[in-house]
């Protein structure tokens, strides 16, 4: 019964929170590795404002950040998302390739 409330509460937790708060409590992850053309564009954001760490060279993540036409305004909204707005913006999204 505790594990099952706890679990709730963790989920509830998570749900209830950005991917800014969620990197500030140390759950954001750790370095990223791989080419930065493979990135998504929260890795691009995160690794260009030096919030994280990449095993790729600065110049191929600033060349991919202008390659796509990144800003730090467009990073900053996505990191301040909660996590409850992006599933549901994914989940009218599948409901809308259905029809």
């Amino acid at each position: 019964m505790l594990r099952s409330i706890l679990i709730t509460t963790s989920f509830v937790f998570m749900v209830g929170c950005s991917s800014h708060q969620a990197q500030e409590l140390g759950l954001g992850g750790g370095q990223v590795n791989g080419y930065a053309q493979n990135m998504t564009n929260a890795q691009l954001c995160s690794i260009y404002l030096k919030e994280r760490t990449s095993n790729q060279t600065r110049a191929a993540i600033a060349s991919e950040w202008s390659r796509r036409k990144l800003s730090r305004a467009y990073c900053k909204e996505k990191a301040n998302e909660w996590y409850l707005t992006k599933f549901a913006k994914w989940l009218t999204l599948q409901e809308s390739e259905k029809k």
